[in-house]
Formats: C-alpha cells, sequence, structure tokens
C-alpha cells in the first residue's frame, strides 16, 4: 500500500502535443476563460457544498444525469436544482424529466417542488437564457454540473465539437460571473487508450495513475479525428477547466468509466457493449475473446459516489477516476448461462452479422468494431483487477463504496430488458439440456487435467440427469427470469468438481486427511437449528463453514495461507454478488439472516453431488422427489467427506488446526444411514420443537423462496406437499435411531423453548452430555453475539404468518407427525 503523502493533489501535466484542431479548439477556449475572468467583479467567497441551496445541472435527462438529479435531491430537502432541458416552457421541462427519471426508478412525487427547469440549449451562448434569466441564475447557484454530452463512440471530432467542447464556454461564464460556483464536470476513462483498449496487447503492464494525463503518442495513433472524436472532445474541455481553475474556481473532473447498466437493471441499449452482446445473441455465435465481464460499473452507484464528492467539504483532489479497480469476478462464459453456442473468428462474426443487414444490432457501428477488434477482442488483457488508481474516489467520497457484482448485474439486467415490450433485440432463453452440461463438464475436467470419469461419475450424471429433466418439465413451471440463475447453479457445481478433482489430483495427500467425531445439528426446520449452529460457532473447539467457503470450496494453492479467510478472500465478493443476484437477502428477511461470514447450510457440499433435497424446496419438483426418496446417499455422503478432507487440508495449508467440525441441516434427518456410513464416529444434535408451531412458519418461507423461482401454486398445495415432506424426514429420522439403538448416546436433544429461554444453558448441557469444556472465552463470545443477535432483531420486521393460510390444522399437523411425536413422548 502506498503511503498517503505519496499522492499529490496536484494534476500531472499534459506531456506532447494535441492534433492541431484541438490545440486550436483550447487556444480559443483559453482566451474565453481569460476574457470572462478579467472582466468578473471581485467575487465573492465560493460557497462551501456544505452550504449549497440551489444547483444547475446539464444533461438531466442522460442515462447519467437522471440519477445526479436524484441523488442531489435526496441529498437534502432544502436543495434546489435547476435543470437545463430541450424544452418548450417549464411545464414541459417538469414533465420530460419526471418521465426520464421514472425509466430509471429514481422518481419521487415530492420532487416537482425542488426542480426548476430551464428550458434551453447546451450548444447556444448562455443556454439560449434571455440576459435577464441568466444573469439570476449567476446570483442564485452555487455550483454547476456539467453532465450533458454527446456519446457517439464512432463520431469525429468536429462534429462533436458543439456539444461537447463549445458548451463549455456557456457552462464557465456561469461560474465565472458574479462570484465563482464549483463545477463538477463529467468526463470519460476513455481517454486514456489503455482503458479504451482494455488493457490488451500492448497496454497489458500499463497502469494509470492518480490524477493522471493520458499519452497524446497513443492517442494519436488509437484514435483518429475523423472516427473516434469523443475522447478527444473531453480531452479538450478538461484543459480548459484546468486552466479556469487557477483563476480561482473550484473544479472537479469525474472520468466516468463504460457505464450501460444500473444496479436495477435498466440498461442503456444503444450502448456499443450492449448492442455487441446483444448481436451475440442474435447470430448465436462468440467472436473469439468476447466476454461478459468486461467492465460496466453501475450508473447509479457512479452518480452516488460523484453526488457524495461533490458534496463534500473536505475534498482534496481535482481528478476522479471513478472506476472499480477489483471487480467480482468470476471465470463466466455464456454457457455457465445456458447459451451453448460455437466460438468463431471475428471475420466470421462479422460476417453473419452483416448478413442480418439492418436487423443485425451491430449495423453501422464496425467502423470501430473492426478499429479496435485486435483489442477488444484480445486474449491478452488484464482479465482481473483493473489497473487503475481510485485513491482519489475512495478518500474524498465520505460514503463506502460498493460495487454491484457481474452476475447480479447481468441477472438484473437481463429481468429489466424482458419487461420492456419495446426492447429492439433478439431475447436470448438460456437451455436446460443434460447432454450440453455434460459436454460442459467434459471441457471443465479438460480444462482442469482431469480424468472425467472419475470427476463426474456415473451416479453423479444420474442425479443432474433427473434434477435437470425435472427443472424443465412444465408442472416446475420455472419463471423465466430464473432459468439463468438455475443453469448458472447448475454449472456452478460442475465447476467446483472439477476445482476438488484438480486440487486432490496435485495434492494426493488430501484423501489422507481426518475427519474425527464430525458434529450434526439436526431438526426440522424452523426449531432452532441456525440459531444453535451459529452461537456454538463462536467456540473456536468447532471448525465450521462459512458461506463463502461452502459456495466456492477452493482457491488457488498459494492463495490459502496469506489470504484465505481474511477480508481480501475473493470467494467473500463473490458469494456477496450472488446473494445479490438472487435476491436471497430479501426473501429470507425477518425469516434466515443471509450472512457470508456465518456458518451455513451444508446444502451446497450435497449440492455437487445433485443428490439434495434443496431444489424440492427451491421449485416444485415432485418427479425429482420421488427419485432422490428411491435413490441411495451413499456416494453422495462419501463426497461430502472427501470435500471436507479438502478443507481440513486447506487449514494446515494456513497454520490451523482443523478443530472439530460442526455441521447443520435439517435434511440429513432423511438421509441418516448414509451419513454414519461416510461418518461412522457422528455426533448428533437434534432441535425439537412442536410440529403445529413450525409448519406455519416454514410453508411461509417455502412461499416466499418460491415467489421468486416458479409461478405461483394455491397455499393450499403447498401445504399438502411440504406437511408429506416435513414429517416424512422427521419420521424417518425416528425410524433410524430406533433401529440404531447402539449409538443414542451419540444424541443429545435440544427444546427449542430450552433453547429460546437460556441458550447458554442449552450449550452447557450439550457440553456436559458429550464431556466438552465450555471456557469462560468461548461463553463470552456467545452472549456477546447474542447481544448482537437481539440487537439486529430488534430492526427487522417480524415474520408473520398462519397455519391455516396452507390447509392445515393443529389436528392434521399432529397425526401425519405422530410417529415422531410418540418417539419424543416416550
Amino acid at each position: 500500500m502506498v503511503e498517503e503523502t505519496a499522492f499529490a493533489r496536484e494534476v500531472v501535466p499534459l506531456a506532447g502535443t494535441l492534433p492541431e484542431p484541438c490545440q486550436r479548439d483550447i487556444d480559443v477556449l483559453r482566451r474565453f476563460v481569460r476574457r470572462t475572468a478579467s472582466q468578473a467583479m471581485a467575487p465573492a467567497d465560493v460557497v462551501s457544498p456544505a452550504d449549497f441551496r440551489e444547483v444547475f445541472l446539464t444533461g438531466a435527462t442522460g442515462f447519467v444525469g437522471r440519477f445526479v438529479l436524484g441523488d442531489l435531491l435526496r441529498s437534502s430537502e432544502d436543495l434546489l436544482v435547476h435543470c437545463l432541458v430541450r424544452a418548450d416552457d417549464p411545464e414541459h421541462g417538469l414533465a420530460r424529466l419526471q418521465k426520464a427519471m421514472q425509466a430509471a426508478g429514481t422518481w419521487e412525487p415530492a420532487f416537482a417542488s425542488r426542480i426548476r427547469p430551464v428550458p434551453g440549449d447546451i450548444t447556444v451562448a448562455r443556454f439560449g437564457v434571455n440576459e435577464t434569466g441568466f444573469q439570476a441564475l449567476c446570483r442564485r447557484v452555487d455550483a454547476v454540473y456539467h453532465f450533458a454530452a454527446e456519446l457517439g463512440l464512432s463520431s469525429s471530432y468536429a462534429s462533436l465539437l458543439k456539444v461537447n467542447t463549445f458548451s463549455i464556454s456557456s457552462v464557465l461564464e456561469l461560474c465565472l460571473r458574479e462570484r465563482f460556483k464549483h463545477l463538477f464536470f463529467a468526463s470519460t476513462m476513455g481517454v486514456f487508450p489503455e482503458y479504451f483498449c482494455v488493457f490488451a496487447n500492448e497496454f497489458r503492464d500499463s497502469r494509470i495513475n492518480h490524477q493522471a494525463q493520458p499519452d497524446p503518442v497513443h492517442m494519436k495513433r488509437l484514435f483518429p479525428l475523423g472516427m473516434l472524436g469523443y475522447p478527444w472532445s473531453k480531452l479538450v474541455t478538461e484543459q480548459v477547466l484546468l486552466l479556469a481553475q487557477r483563476t480561482g474556481m473550484p473544479l472537479a473532473i469525474f472520468r466516468l468509466p463504460q457505464t450501460s447498466v444500473a444496479s436495477t437493471g435498466m440498461t442503456q441499449m444503444n450502448d456499443v457493449f450492449v448492442r455487441l452482446a446483444s448481436a451475440v445473441a442474435d447470430v448465436q455465435m462468440i467472436p473469439q475473446g468476447f466476454t461478459k465481464q468486461r467492465g460496466s460499473e453501475a450508473v447509479d452507484t457512479l452518480s452516488r459516489v460523484c453526488t457524495a464528492i461533490s458534496l463534500n467539504p473536505r475534498r482534496r483532489f481535482t481528478i476522479y477516476h471513478c472506476c472499480d479497480p477489483a471487480p467480482v469476478f468470476h471465470d463466466l462464459e455464456p454457457a455457465d448461462l445456458g447459451f451453448y453456442w460455437p466460438v468463431v473468428t471475428y471475420t466470421e462474426f462479422k460476417r453473419v452479422c452483416q448478413g442480418r443487414g439492418e436487423r443485425s444490432p451491430l449495423h453501422n457501428h464496425w467502423s470501430i468494431l473492426d478499429h479496435l477488434a485486435r483489442y477488444w477482442f484480445s486474449d491478452s488483457r488484464a482479465v482481473r483487477d483493473i489497473p487503475v488508481c481510485d485513491h482519489a474516489i475512495r478518500e474524498d467520497c465520505p460514503e463506502p463504496i460498493s460495487w454491484p457484482g457481474t452476475i447480479a448485474m447481468l441477472t438484473k439486467s437481463g429481468d429489466w430488458i424482458r419487461r420492456q415490450p419495446g426492447w429492439p433485440y433478439r431475447i436470448p432463453q438460456g437451455r436446460l439440456d443434460f447432454d450440453s452440461l455434460v459436454d460442459r463438464a467434459g471441457c471443465l475436467a479438460e480444462r482442469a487435467g482431469v480424468p472425467f470419469e472419475q470427476t463426474y461419475p456415473e451416479w453423479l450424471r444420474d442425479g443432474l440427469e433427473h434434477l435437470v429433466q425435472a427443472l424443465d418439465a412444465p408442472q416446475a413451471r420455472l419463471l423465466e427470469s430464473r432459468r439463468g440463475l438455475a443453469i448458472y447453479g447448475l454449472n456452478h457445481f460442475l465447476r467446483n468438481n472439477a476445482a476438488l478433482a484438480s486440487e486432490r489430483q496435485r495434492f494426493p495427500e488430501i484423501v489422507q486427511e481426518a475427519v474425527m467425531r464430525p458434529v450434526f445439528i439436526v431438526g426440522i426446520n424452523r426449531s432452532g437449528t441456525t440459531f444453535l449452529h451459529r452461537l456454538m460457532a463462536r467456540d473456536p473447539r468447532f471448525r465450521t463453514l462459512r458461506f463463502y467457503e461452502m459456495v466456492f470450496p477452493t482457491l488457488d494453492s498459494d492463495q490459502y495461507a496469506g489470504m484465505a479467510g481474511t477480508p481480501e478472500d475473493p470467494r467473500r465478493a463473490r458469494v456477496e454478488d450472488l446473494i445479490d443476484a438472487s435476491g436471497a437477502a430479501g426473501t429470507f428477511a425477518g425469516i434466515h439472516p443471509i450472512d457470508k461470514d456465518e456458518p451455513e447450510e451444508d446444502l451446497p457440499l450435497l449440492g455437487m453431488s445433485f443428490s439434495s433435497w434443496l431444489p424440492t424446496v427451491q421449485y416444485h419438483l415432485p418427479d425429482y422427489a420421488r427419485w432422490l426418496d428411491a435413490a441411495s446417499f451413499r456416494q453422495a455422503y462419501l463426497q461430502h467427506r472427501r470435500t471436507i478432507q479438502h478443507y481440513v487440508w486447506q487449514c494446515r495449508r494456513r497454520g490451523m488446526a482443523p478443530g472439530q467440525w460442526l455441521f447443520k441441516m435439517p435434511f440429513h434427518l432423511m438421509e441418516l444411514e448414509a451419513l454414519i456410513n461416510a461418518y461412522p464416529d457422528a455426533l448428533f444434535i437434534q432441535t425439537h420443537r412442536d410440529p403445529a408451531q413450525v409448519m406455519g412458519s416454514w410453508n411461509s418461507l417455502v412461499e416466499r423462496i418460491r415467489s421468486a423461482t416458479i409461478e405461483p401454486r394455491s397455499s393450499v398445495q403447498t401445504g399438502e406437499e411440504q406437511l408429506a415432506f416435513m414429517s416424512g424426514m422427521l419420521n424417518r429420522g425416528v425410524q433410524f435411531r430406533m433401529a440404531w439403538p447402539e449409538i443414542e448416546d451419540r444424541w443429545v436433544d435440544v427444546d427449542y423453548a430450552d433453547l429460546v429461554r437460556d441458550p447458554v444453558s442449552a450449550v452447557r448441557g450439550i457440553y456436559e452430555r458429550f464431556d466438552w469444556m465450555l471456557d469462560r472465552d468461548a461463553e463470552d463470545e456467545m452472549n456477546a453475539w447474542l447481544v448482537r443477535q437481539a440487537e439486529r432483531r430488534r430492526r427487522e420486521t417480524r415474520h408473520s404468518y398462519h397455519l391455516e393460510d396452507y390447509g392445515l390444522d393443529r389436528q392434521k399437523v399432529r397425526a401425519a407427525f405422530s410417529a415422531y411425536l410418540d418417539f419424543m413422548g416416550a
């Protein structure tokens, strides 16, 4: 980490000469700045951002500007925003602004009273506002946000001159007359050829430093004025503004990255990279080197960052590289989402697209693609971190910066696009296809250098086939918006199997690792299993798997010692991305807190075997449930153990003692014989709660989960299905315990009421039964965790449900659970 004192506040001077037209325009505008500044009266004190009362915004109906307008209005209930807008009158202007914000999902009715539409034109002197009106603006506004621009990437410099460059004269006159105003200017990271060329080929080792300027030599080589004028138009304006800053005008230049999507999913259909992805879907071919992970920061996040910096009275820097230098990286390919399209050369891709004529999303865009194809479709580029210094935004943004992840952005963009009746491009549908998934598994095994049959044995493929058939069956009623995530989940498990097989092949000692006396918390869902699991996990005697470890079980072997389990562990950000994409945090709010850093159920471990009861809860899959009911889970649990051996070995790589394993999953009750075969010395903690109290809560949770995955079913149907499933699970657990009396001393039973009334006393009882020592430090950690949980629960909206909503009553529930109730009564 570079020391903060090494970061200068001054902007690095531009080195080298600009093209003659650009230099000529800079000279003209510099003379304007000097003349305007010299004619101004002695300027009054600049208003602190903390005291802004009225500001002026250009580009308010644009893709970025509409979000900036919303963020400014939300920043203070007293702030007025004057918006330059092409309109016949203020009423028409307000209607255009409202429509733009509604499309972005940022409109609030209360905003109308604090928006001051200014009908005008950015290309006309003083915006076309009469002298009286312009003079009033000069007196009233405290800051100017200049976000208006023409974004034609393949446009010439001359064609962009009026909007992007010479319009700055009216902006500067507004900022320099009467009193100096803060100027916040939206520029582009595209002034850097290395960024525009995605750090490929000769730019692979390049880096964009703090307060840096682009290299005009590279710009002239790669940005012909007649084709790629946009970066030049922004660079010329930057140079003029840096001169104006020296007169005393406060300035911030926001260099914005390529952005085409909001975190809500709103997508800019005319963005060249959106067009490119749409063209791939249109011809169902992938040009070699194409990636869906090209950096595209969320526009609403960018807006919040720029607005927060602009309102920070202690901001220190001039140029802000508004980028995410470490985007969440997934080794993601179209096939992971069910798009099994061939990879072809760029030439072949172009030929087929051009055959589509005007119907192709890339029609009229081939000049820029041809010019940059060797970079945009290059396999030689920085594929993970983006080498851009973001020190200025991290220092001057007073709020935490959280960039949405790749999968969340793709998922939400797809959902948003499907809701647009006028979307002009083909919307692809991922395929749930067993044969394609097996081919995919073969590719993954080949890349990992592992034998296919050992990595994906026949029993595992059998489970995959039954699951795919069930998901694709009409009775599953799978929502189209969830198809991509469902396919991604299957591919993710295939990837994990290949990664584990590769790690095991490279480090054969893994299979010798011991897993001694693991503890399994079981019990009907909604009986406190998660609460007990996380409470006991405070004791360092136990080793539990955090959510991110279970979802992504491997790292590069050299990362375990220094990175695994730290805040820099890349798996944590990947899981956050998946949680965001799936909407799981909202789905489980008030019922089951989702936390990447907390222990979770063993669901992903058994999910990798495609022999797991979880899909029958997520979706309505009666055929798959019947197959699971008749299938053997022996191999699935042996794979579970092999996976845990990896985690034991990883602990040793980190210099940690593995500890005693503590697992939790109610569904283990369905397959206890397979579990005890894999873990002959296992210990069990079973929680108990009156099933009549459980079933209302459980059915409510199932309905909430399925509301995001399948077309709705009646609550009564759900109630009947889940009553049979839950009672069958507990009754099967009873059958096991009665058939294995010789290991009954390895079970401890915990009543839910006792657990909730005095959690630590319940834990002490468990420890006494198993002859464990509960030391004072562990007990203190448990009590501290209980305090945090109580505070979290006070902030939550409580989960409400009624058993009768699901066609059930206490008598029907107790009859279904009679075997379990008789066993516990005895």
